[in-house]
């Protein structure tokens, strides 16, 4: 792998485009260092993980020609954007017009492939060479701001929620919120399913406002709602049938006997599938078949992407475990969850190259900082860099939210206004552009007791 020289931010149209050309730079010395759908937030990935280079589509959410000028006179150092259009369109050379250093069009072969590894370098430098020669002038900063107009491209899909560390990660957390982001009438108001897959112990469940049907006097006390069968208990179903038919049986309609009462969360499209809820499932004996486990686990989330248009797996540390390794390889993308902790980010990085070796590559696999706090002593670049992965979203440091979050089973983009609510729901953003124009702040949930069982 070539040692990288250049780093790269890309603000792109369609994911299939994107993905081609990560795979195509491993072996170069240019690092994407993040790749997002809505133009403000290239521009703040840019800035904030130090790119020397920016990659557009002008077909990206919120996108206006104001925004190469900032990049270009950014204060700190010049940010030179190149286009990335459609070859049947004038919309490079509009770029140019407005400040862009040249564009590359789609498809995105071998051909414009190179021609973007030239024009990085030589933009960047002749960038560089120009603000340090006084041939420009910086003038007062100004941001653009999202526009209202257009929608943007976007496709469903399986995304995994996945920390190499366990511990103080919020996985679970975010898996939930994110869940809630894509379902709730008030935002994404998708078809949603979120399944618990920590072969350790799942809980989200438990954020959600459920509890298992003997834990009666719980639930009373603390409003929660009860629940009895969950995946344990459809493995132990499909098993004794497994041998003859293998995962045959396994259709939708069997998988949903399964899921809590749809909705999951109240004025939302959100289901669930419940996970092990005692730490001591996995050890039951249907789990040392890991073969069969690893086959169900695939088929589960095989039937159920096409009946929903986002589904979200919560999967625990270790990858090797079937239920973990089904949903990676199942998934058209895994959020990486690291804390600004140390021991965290190295943890991680060794982490990877077991992921590479064992997976093949890192493709769909992307960064997303939680617990961020710049006082902690670690930088959002620092974790890029160590980590090696582009950057998805850094979410930042609030405790007393989270926690009350948890503690209520109330998920807070649902409650909160603030940074952790708004950082959220701009991560559900980069997978449905239209909730940043759909959102409005919902009232706050109220509990009531209920006994809601799955479906017969």
């Amino acid at each position: 792998m070539a040692e990288k020289k250049f780093r790269l931010a890309v603000g792109y149209r369609n994911s299939s485009d994107v993905e081609m050309m990560r795979e195509s730079l491993i072996n170069t010395d240019i690092a994407l260092v993040s790749y997002d759908q809505n133009a403000q937030r290239v521009f703040d990935n840019a800035v904030r993980l130090a790119a020397d280079a920016v990659l557009l589509s002008p077909e990206c959410e919120g996108y206006r020609s104001q925004i190469i000028h900032d990049l270009l006179f950014y204060r700190e150092r010049p940010i030179p954007v190149i286009g990335w259009s459609d070859s049947r369109r004038d919309d490079g050379r509009n770029m140019v017009s407005n400040g862009a250093k040249g564009y590359v069009t789609l498809p995105m072969d071998a051909i414009q492939l190179n021609r973007l590894i030239l024009m990085v370098h030589e933009v960047v430098d002749a960038a560089r060479r120009e603000r340090d020669d006084g041939q420009v002038s910086l003038t007062a900063g100004y941001m653009a701001l999202p526009g209202q107009g257009g929608g943007t491209s976007w496709q469903s899909k399986v995304i995994s929620v996945y920390v190499p560390k366990g511990g103080g990660s919020h996985r679970t957390t975010t898996a939930v919120n994110l869940s809630t982001v894509l379902s709730h009438v008030t935002m994404g108001n998708q078809k949603t399913m979120l399944l618990d897959f920590d072969q350790t112990k799942g809980d989200c469940h438990t954020m959600l406002g459920y509890i298992l049907m003997v834990e009666s006097i719980i639930a009373a006390r603390r409003d929660m709602a009860t629940i009895e069968r969950g995946l344990y208990d459809l493995i132990v179903n499909i098993a004794p049938r497994y041998s003859a038919s293998r995962a045959q049986n396994l259709t939708l309609p069997f998988i949903k006997n399964y899921i809590v009462n749809s909705p999951a969360l109240p004025d939302s499209q959100l289901d669930l599938l419940p996970g092990l809820m005692r730490p001591t499932d996995s050890g039951m004996d249907e789990f040392l078949n890991r073969d069969m486990i690893l086959d169900i686990a695939r088929t589960i989330i095989q039937q159920v992407r096409r009946s929903y248009t986002f589904t979200i797996v919560d999967i625990g540390q270790d990858f090797s475990m079937p239920l973990h390794e089904a949903a990676i390889k199942e998934s058209d993308e895994v959020l990486v969850i690291v804390p600004p902790i140390m021991t965290a980010v190295i943890d991680t990085r060794y982490a990877l190259q077991s992921l590479e070796h064992y997976f093949g590559d890192l493709n769909k696999f992307k960064l997303l900082i939680t617990g961020y706090e710049p006082s902690f002593g670690l930088a959002e670049r620092e974790i890029v860099d160590m980590v090696g992965l582009p950057l998805a979203a850094t979410i930042p440091f609030d405790p007393v939210t989270a926690t009350t979050s948890v503690n209520t089973h109330t998920p807070y983009v649902l409650t909160d206004s603030g940074p952790l609510g708004q950082t959220m729901r701009a991560l559900g953003g980069m997978y449905l552009p239209q909730l940043n124009q759909v959102y409005k702040p919902a009232r706050k949930k109220v509990f009531s007791l209920r006994r809601l069982f799955v479906r017969d």
